[in-house]
């Protein structure tokens, strides 16, 4: 983990866009609506243009054509994703599921020929609330329903390759294995830089209007999120500020959101294409 929270990339922004406004259609929107959505937040059309060629390269987004202009829309790959992002960003329910003690373990081997399923597997992994216990092998607390994570894998064609059970493993210091394994005490200082840029007067100055500023709120906390473990209350610091986060996360979308959805679809009917 590192020990701030970067700004999110243009790639990550892109997804918070299709997540949030382009389900569940999925339409295809030309080059310059993506060009126009990046400059949301400061960036240039060359470099909006080497995002959108990049996340055609990983399989997050496939190019159409209709006459010379190009349109992009997301792949199956692309829109698992997403959809996973907006679950757990906005419908996460929380807490540690039972029954006290137990630990889901899992571990996967995944040929050297499907690196790209892997990084996928191990950013779906965080999201759940796993951690890296060891090379290739990974553990969250609790019964974890893994009905939805072998569902995402199958349609990846990697979930012949993971192996996964609950139990009740002796750790000899279970404190010390979660702080390391999740990097508790980096994780306040994350929380508390998240605060310390969003709780002011005028946050995301990046941003140029109320869709940039959803954009990049959306993918900061995001970033966040995927960082964060669902941990009983007893394996986190008595003053774990995820809490103070969450509250203001949901009061600065509460506000930018009308004004950013109106401003995206005045893009979508401006660059959408029937393609």
């Amino acid at each position: 983990m590192a020990g701030e929270v970067r700004a999110p990339t243009p790639q990550a922004v892109l997804m918070t866009m299709l997540g949030r406004y382009c389900l569940p259609d999925n339409p295809a929107i030309s080059t310059q609506g993506y060009i126009e959505v990046l400059a949301r937040i400061g960036l240039a059309e060359q470099a909006s243009r080497l995002t959108l060629s990049r996340m055609t390269e990983r399989g997050l987004l496939e190019r159409l054509r209709r006459g010379r202009l190009a349109f992009f829309r997301a792949t199956e790959v692309g829109l698992t994703v997403v959809r996973n992002q907006e679950a757990h960003t906005f419908h996460e329910q929380g807490g540690t599921p039972g029954p006290a003690g137990a630990w889901t373990i899992l571990s996967f081997t995944i040929p050297e020929t499907q690196r790209k399923e892997r990084h996928l597997l191990r950013r779906r992994l965080a999201w759940e609330g796993f951690g890296l216990l060891r090379d290739g092998v990974w553990i969250a607390p609790g019964d974890q329903d893994l009905t939805e994570l072998r569902k995402g894998l199958a349609e990846m064609g990697i979930d012949q390759h993971i192996d996964a059970f609950t139990g009740y493993p002796k750790f000899a210091d279970v404190h010390e294995m979660v702080s390391r394994v999740w990097a508790l005490d980096e994780l306040v200082q994350l929380y508390e830089q998240f605060l310390r840029e969003w709780d002011v007067p005028a946050p995301a100055p990046a941003a140029t209007d109320e869709l940039g500023r959803e954009l990049l709120l959306i993918s900061t906390w995001r970033q966040l999120l995927r960082e964060t473990p669902r941990l009983p209350a007893e394996h986190v610091p008595s003053d774990w500020p995820a809490g103070r986060c969450q509250e203001l996360f949901r009061t600065l979308h509460a506000r930018y959101e009308p004004a950013a959805a109106e401003l995206f679809t005045e893009i979508l009917a401006a660059h959408r294409g029937d393609v």
